[in-house]
């Protein structure tokens, strides 16, 4: 393909890898609740488990809270690269990874529900950051209107030449 002619993006097929990446991680929340009364309780033999809960709780809130501050800016640091070499396909894909290492940041909160659960104060307590996770990874669900919002901001930083070539 050469480079006058227009290449047509295919938002259908991204939208689609972004909502199975999604959807991956929301499937594997019904099966972390029920492990969560299924693994033994074991007893760390350095920290109470008050202590344990207390770290694994602010570790995770902190992490899947700052998710959202980085995903900020990576996606600022991909809209400015995209303004400047133009390729649409390469923006959506680095989307993709962003949107990969948000859902990772938010897993820590359900990884810190497990550790809870099986080190520290019970599975009752972990539970509540496993929910927590899954409902952040929840609200993160990719929909057409983002990523058309995604690529208008970078049109808009290209200054709107890239539509009239």
């Amino acid at each position: 393909m050469t480079s006058e002619e227009p290449r047509q993006l295919d938002l259908g097929r991204h939208l689609l890898r972004m909502r199975i990446t999604a959807g991956s991680f929301l499937a594997t929340l019904p099966l972390v609740v029920v492990g969560l009364w299924i693994v033994p309780h074991r007893a760390s033999a350095a920290l109470s488990p008050a202590t344990v809960t207390i770290a694994a709780v602010v570790v995770s809130l902190w992490i899947g809270f700052s998710a959202n501050r980085d995903a900020q800016k990576r996606l600022e640091q991909i809209r400015r690269a995209a303004a400047v070499h133009g390729d649409d396909e390469r923006l959506l894909r680095d989307h993709w990874f962003v949107y990969i290492v948000v859902l990772l940041r938010l897993e820590v909160l359900v990884v810190g529900g497990v550790v809870v659960a099986v080190w520290g104060m019970g599975p009752a307590i972990g539970l509540w950051l496993v929910l927590l996770g899954g409902l952040m990874i929840a609200l993160t669900w990719p929909t057409a209107r983002k990523t058309q919002l995604l690529l208008g901001r970078v049109r808009a930083l290209r200054g709107g030449d890239r539509d009239s070539q």
